[in-house]
């Protein structure tokens, strides 16, 4: 069985979230570990001379942040129930410290396969589909993370059509083979995006022997001449009614720039749609 990690504030982003989260684990036959952690803030006794009542502050913010997580719980066992998903094993953790540092620890003691998270609440385009924590736990961690826009939403069979953007090397076709999986779980259809940015680019007999390899898994593979790389993603994304769009890490300068480009309306549009972010495997 695979495992899953979800960290969570409880938030009605995290929430919608975690729906996708639960989808992926009935799919890959994973349990789901769900984190909630909170830091404490640095207090000072200088001015009061009392340490003591500042470990009675201390002690209060900690029930607190206690007393809200078991209440949350049965609310999102609630969210599992309502989606038919019960039979998803969940697993809760309550943490004290640092967001990525407890996920870091979590995912070795845990042996963590992939991580879901909800993002939102920043400015830009760019860091409201990915968010600031999700693009900092991303640069640190080197399992897949399926990140989640607070726009999206899942409904009953919602993921039809799975997207990936591959340069046609070697390392991508683990990161095929993983969503293959997927893919078959939720019946849904994987495609593969290949860009060209050269006419004159000598692909054609390696696109074949991927097209051979993949084609028993149902992969289907999709070209386009383009020099325009964001163009080329969006079109993709629309023509085929994307649902979830999945990339290999180090293309993250590319997508970087890809949603924070001049194509706001687009890029508001595209928002909806969640990005399973994988590894290049070495």
């Amino acid at each position: 069985m695979s495992k899953i990690l979800f960290p969570t504030d409880f938030s009605e982003t995290a929430n919608n979230a975690f729906v996708y989260a639960l989808n992926l684990a009935k799919a890959t036959d994973s349990e789901v570990f769900v984190l909630n952690c909170y830091e404490m803030p640095v207090l000072s006794t200088t001015s009061t001379g009392q340490p003591e009542m500042v470990q009675e502050v201390y002690n209060s913010i900690e029930l607190n942040h206690f007393d809200r997580f078991k209440e949350q719980v049965p609310s999102m066992r609630k969210i599992a129930d309502e989606h038919n998903l019960s039979d998803v094993k969940l697993t809760f953790f309550f943490e004290e410290g640092l967001l990525l540092g407890i996920i870091r620890k979590i995912i070795k003691e845990e042996e963590i396969d992939f991580i879901v998270m909800g993002t939102s609440g920043a400015n830009t385009l760019e860091k409201k589909l990915l968010g600031s924590n999700t693009v900092n736990i991303m640069n640190n961690v080197d399992i897949p993370i399926l990140c989640v826009p607070e726009e999206a939403k899942f409904y009953k069979s919602d993921i039809k059509t799975i997207g990936f953007a591959t340069m046609l090397k070697e390392s991508d076709k683990k990161g095929i083979y993983t969503i293959a999986k997927v893919a078959e779980k939720l019946g849904a259809k994987f495609k593969c995006l290949h860009i060209l940015r050269d006419e004159k680019s000598n692909y054609e007999q390696t696109l074949n022997s991927w097209v051979a390899e993949f084609a028993p898994l149902g992969v289907t593979f999709h070209t386009v001449l383009n020099r325009d790389l964001e163009q080329s993603v969006f079109f993709f994304i629309d023509e085929y009614n994307i649902d979830v769009m999945c990339i290999i890490k180090r293309q993250m300068n590319f997508f970087e720039k890809l949603f924070s480009s001049s194509l706001s309306k687009k890029l508001a549009y595209h928002s909806y749609v969640p990005v399973f972010i994988l590894r290049e495997d070495k």
